[in-house]
């Protein structure tokens, strides 16, 4: 990411780009899937087909590492012809400067934070090759509380696109309304992004963009991450588990009343009035 930062603000977007932005381990995966077949007229060709989605939709910040040969995000979206979707996991205001002056299309997406975790963690377990991560989920709890997180502090992240919510090129959504009540949700992201879709295309994206879907689809499940020794299937799938609520099986008593505290004092900020009543499932503080 450092080697991307500094030619950040030179990335170049278009007016017909869609920026697909959240917090790590929120759904980049799923709503890449989800706007790329809103853009491709619900065909299931383009997300069956090779390459994989990362290549499809890929990062903005992604880089290998120093002195490593690879492509960067910023490189390969360049080469994409338009319309063209990217995701990043970069605050409002750290978005490139064109992302804003083009007026492109920016998707933002929330997810219950203790999901999240729980993600996030279970992508450290199998990434252990590349990520300096040794701890457990107790640790876990501590770096989101004390907003040591990646990504974090989680709710300033959700505040700097919170700000811009009546904006006209901004929509948010999230991973709970797409699971709880998909025809909806995708239907209303859909017209954001001026398509007007038919009842058996949105049925189509329900069908392929389903959790349970896209974890058999090698392009979707990012199986060539195993490949090349990026990603140890044998510790879990890319694609896990897309339950609400599986947060319950993993994160303890004691555990989850600390998130629940951290939760509750950031929800009363100003600058995010009205977020949990706009999505309560996402911010849900419930006791195990």
């Amino acid at each position: 990411m450092t080697l991307v930062i500094p030619d950040l603000p030179k990335f170049q977007a278009h007016r017909d780009d869609v920026a697909i932005c959240g917090i790590a381990k929120s759904g980049a995966s799923r709503f890449s899937a989800l706007v790329g077949m809103i853009m491709h007229d619900a065909d299931p060709v383009y997300l069956y087909q090779e390459p994989d989605m990362q290549e499809k939709v890929p990062w903005l910040e992604f880089c290998t590492g120093a002195g490593e040969k690879g492509p960067r995000g910023i490189d390969q979206i360049s080469l994409i012809p338009s319309p063209r979707a990217y995701w990043t996991r970069l605050a409002f205001d750290g978005l490139p400067p064109s992302v804003h002056t083009q007026h492109a299309k920016v998707v933002y997406h929330l997810r219950h934070p203790k999901d999240t975790l729980v993600t996030l963690y279970h992508n450290y377990m199998a990434r252990k090759a590349t990520v300096r991560f040794s701890g457990n989920i107790s640790t876990m709890v501590d770096y989101l509380v004390t907003d040591e997180i990646s990504c974090g502090p989680w709710f300033d992240h959700m505040a700097s696109y919170w700000a811009h919510r009546d904006d006209p090129d901004v929509h948010i959504c999230s991973f709970e309304d797409f699971s709880q009540k998909p025809t909806e949700s995708i239907i209303q992201l859909a017209n954001f992004l001026g398509k007007n879709l038919t009842d058996t295309q949105v049925k189509q994206i329900a069908f392929d963009c389903h959790w349970d879907q896209m974890s058999k689809n090698p392009m979707t499940n990012h199986e060539s991450n195993a490949a090349v020794g990026e990603f140890n299937f044998n510790v879990t799938k890319f694609m896990r588990s897309g339950v609400v609520g599986g947060w319950k099986e993993h994160i303890g008593s004691e555990q989850n009343e600390r998130i629940n505290t951290w939760m509750k004092t950031n929800l009363q900020r100003p600058d995010l009035a009205g977020i949990a009543e706009r999505f309560p499932s996402t911010f849900a503080t419930e006791s195990v």
